[in-house]
């Protein structure tokens, strides 16, 4: 019968121990030569390539029937923005309206003083949302673009008095 102990049920690790008391040392590894040590060294020193992220298929390039309808609504609310922004502030606020009008009360546009949101040199402010950028000029002209392949313009609307979009410096 083993021997328990401390009363937890386990049997004790000397009754267990095999019979043969004789212990054969490890096989000591293979010297490394000079050659070999010199080709791991010149395969680590080696510039590697990165690899090339896997092309996204069509299917995934492609949006749903349901999405597509939706950015298809968006797109003609957004039209009917009038008058045009002088800031981007209000640019933002009215890309907020034509969201409600265009019932897309699920989406979210973050605000301007996101953490997220790239701030250019020339005032300009970046942001980005799942698939689309949006960048707003100081003058309140604005311009979203499609991040998915080919990266095509999705709107853009001039500024107050006109003021075409101009891209960040």
């Amino acid at each position: 019968m083993p021997k328990v102990i401390g009363g937890n049920g386990l049997p004790s690790f000397a009754d267990n121990a095999p019979a043969n008391d004789h212990v054969e040392p490890a096989a000591a590894p293979p010297a490394p030569t000079a050659r070999a040590a010199s080709q791991r060294l010149a395969e680590l020193s080696a510039p590697r390539t990165p690899r090339k992220p896997p092309a996204m298929d069509g299917l995934k390039r492609r949006r749903k029937p349901e999405t597509q309808r939706r950015l298809h609504r968006l797109r003609k609310a957004l039209g009917e923005i009038s008058p045009a922004p002088s800031s981007p502030e209000q640019a933002w606020a009215d890309i907020l309206r034509a969201m409600a009008r265009a019932d897309l009360a699920g989406w979210t546009l973050p605000a301007l003083s996101d953490d997220a949101a790239i701030r250019h040199a020339d005032g300009s402010v970046e942001i980005g949302l799942i698939s689309h950028a949006i960048v707003f000029n100081p003058s309140g002209a604005f311009r979203i673009m499609d991040l998915l392949p080919p990266g095509s313009l999705y709107f853009e609307m001039a500024g107050h008095g006109g003021m075409a979009f101009v891209p960040p410096r």
